[in-house]
This record gives structure tokens, C-alpha cells and sequence, in this order.
């Protein structure tokens, strides 16, 4: 489906003037690379698996908010769930059920944040959205980070981290920014295109929440189908996490995007997430008026009800009511 882009207020930009209006910038050292990168902060972090963390200051973060308010009046496919609002990761899941039970192929690109290369992010600024080559930079300067101009303390961990990954890029879309789940999909969306059109030539369902790619059908995926679109990735430079590349049969529990699809192919919810949730309740029913523990207990509540808007209803209205 081509994307329409001129709905979005960035459009044609070409004067610095008007974007400052547009993300209420007062100070134009935002306007400058080297200013911005030193607003973000990167560094792995080792809890468990390590994975590479890279927050923006909160004053970048509010630009980041606005320019990923503007990117979201462009109308993506309905397929697609990476930071669009209303959409949710239930909601990807749920594409692949229906009455009839469903084959199941799924692909994981590998740390995709970090593998979206600075001048992919400008070639969108520029050749999608139009905007004037020095408006294009200073977009890109807003949603990229430079490692070697940030606030990395630990250059060294984050460089060796990149490379165990196989990620020869330096300098990337910034992983923690609200920016970067929307724009994944945008700068990218000739690759999904293409892996779209295998999908409509077999007959089959794809869907797309960021870094997970899901495609489904009621008949046999074959192997061929999932070599064309595993040559797709490779040629636009991504790797896939072959871990988790994961084939279903029909009648096979599937785990999509935190949601299983259970034998009878209907959406349930994670048997993990029930117990966390089950957990939760039973401290806080000790510690009533611990205001963190309530707020996760809700959190998690939330996550559970966009797969079964019905769930755990005592618990819920316990959440919900300190008496």
C-alpha cells in the first residue's frame, strides 16, 4: 500500500523557522547534531539478557513526542502496529485468528533499532517527506543518535555489545526514543512491502509490531515462502535472530507478540502473565497501601485486557478500589 505523506505537518518542510514553530522549539541549539546527541545517554544493560538502552533527556523527549504525534497522521496499513496509536500488541496477535485454525511463521529482526542506519532516517526526512536537505539533517539529528557524540560512558561495552550483535552501524535510530517504534516501519516500509506482496501471492496474513514479523495462512507455509522472505531482510541489510524464527502447524499452541494462540486457535493469555498478576495481588492484599505495587498490579491488568477484555474481574475492581 504506498504511503500517503501529506497529512503529515512535516511535509515539504523547508524553513528552520516554521519547524521550530512546529515542535515549539525556543533554543536553537537543538538544531544542532553534536547539541542533541549530547542529550542521550547510552549503555547496556546487564539485567539479564544485555541489551543496548539509549534514553533521551526529557527535553529531547518532548520534541520526540511531537515529531512522532506529526509521523502518526500518516495512514499506515491496517497491519501494521509498531507505535501506532489505538493499535495494540493484542491486536497483532489477534490477525491471526479466526474461525478456522492457522499455520503460523514468524521472524525476529535482529537488534533493529541500532541496524537503522542514519542515512536510511534521512533518506525518509528527504525523499518521502520531501523536506529540504537542511531540515532532513536537523530530523535526523532529533530520532539518531552518533555513539562516538553522545553521553556513552562506556563506549567500549556498547561497541563490543553492537558488534556480538553484528551490527556495523555507529550511528542508528535511538532505541529508547518515542520516535523510533513508528519510524522503524516508515523508514523501512519498501522492505515490508515487499515481504506484503509474498504474502498476498500465498495467501497469507502479515503482520508487523516493530522488530516482529508474523505472517499466517490456513494452508501449508512452505519453505520456499519463508527463504523469499528471509532474502528480503538480508537484502536490505537486516539480520534475523535465527532463535526466533519459529514455525507452527495448525493445531500447535503460538506465542505472537506476548499472546498465545491456543490449540483451538483463539487468543489466551500468557500463563506468565497470569501468575505475575496473581503475585502482584497477593502483595499488595498484604500491603494495601503500597502506591507502586497498586499502579503495576493496574499496568498489568491493562496488558492482560487487551487479550481478554473480561479478565481477572475481582482482581480488577480490587486495583481499581482500595476498599
Amino acid at each position: 500500500m504506498p504511503l500517503t505523506y501529506t497529512d503529515c505537518p512535516l511535509y515539504g518542510l523547508k524553513s528552520k523557522k516554521m519547524l521550530k514553530r512546529l515542535l515549539r522549539i525556543e533554543d536553537s541549539k537543538f538544531l544542532k547534531q553534536d547539541y542533541v546527541a549530547s542529550m542521550v545517554s547510552p549503555y547496556i544493560d546487564k539485567k539479564g539478557k544485555p541489551r543496548l538502552i539509549e534514553p533521551p533527556r526529557e527535553e529531547l523527549k518532548i520534541i520526540q513526542k511531537r515529531i512522532k504525534q506529526m509521523l502518526g497522521q500518516i495512514i499506515v496499513p491496517s497491519n501494521v502496529f509498531s507505535g501506532i496509536k489505538g493499535r495494540s500488541y493484542a491486536d497483532n496477535a489477534v490477525m491471526h485468528t479466526g474461525e478456522s485454525r492457522r499455520n503460523l511463521f514468524k521472524i525476529d529482526l535482529t537488534a533493529f533499532f541500532p541496524s537503522i542506519s542514519r542515512e536510511t532516517v534521512y533518506h525518509f526526512f528527504y525523499e518521502d517527506l520531501c523536506c529540504s536537505p537542511d531540515i532532513a539533517e536537523i530530523l535526523t539529528n532529533f530520532t539518531t543518535i552518533d555513539l562516538d557524540k553522545s553521553q556513552a560512558n562506556c563506549l567500549d561495552d556498547i561497541y563490543s555489545f553492537l558488534d556480538s550483535k553484528g551490527v556495523l552501524c555507529k550511528n542508528h535510530l535511538i532505541s529508547g526514543a518515542p520516535t523510533s517504534q513508528i519510524m522503524s516501519y516508515l523508514v523501512n516500509h519498501q522492505m515490508f512491502d515487499e515481504m506484503q506482496k509474498v504474502a498476498d501471492e500465498n495467501g497469507a496474513v502479515m503482520t508487523v509490531y516493530v522488530d516482529d514479523v508474523t505472517f499466517s495462512a490456513e494452508n501449508r507455509i512452505s519453505k520456499n515462502f519463508r527463504d523469499r522472505i528471509i532474502a528480503i531482510v538480508r537484502k536490505y541489510g537486516y539480520q534475523i535472530s535465527k532463535s526466533k524464527v519459529k514455525k507452527y502447524t495448525k493445531l500447535y499452541p503460538k506465542l505472537v507478540t506476548g499472546v498465545v494462540i491456543d490449540s483451538e486457535g483463539k487468543p489466551v493469555i500468557k500463563n506468565s502473565m497470569r501468575e505475575k498478576i496473581i503475585k502482584e495481588h497477593d502483595y499488595l492484599r498484604e500491603h494495601p497501601d503500597d502506591a507502586k505495587s497498586r499502579q503495576r498490579l493496574r499496568g498489568l491488568l491493562t496488558a492482560a485486557r487487551q487479550v481478554n477484555n473480561h479478565a481477572f474481574p475481582t482482581i480488577y475492581k480490587f486495583a481499581h478500589n482500595k476498599t
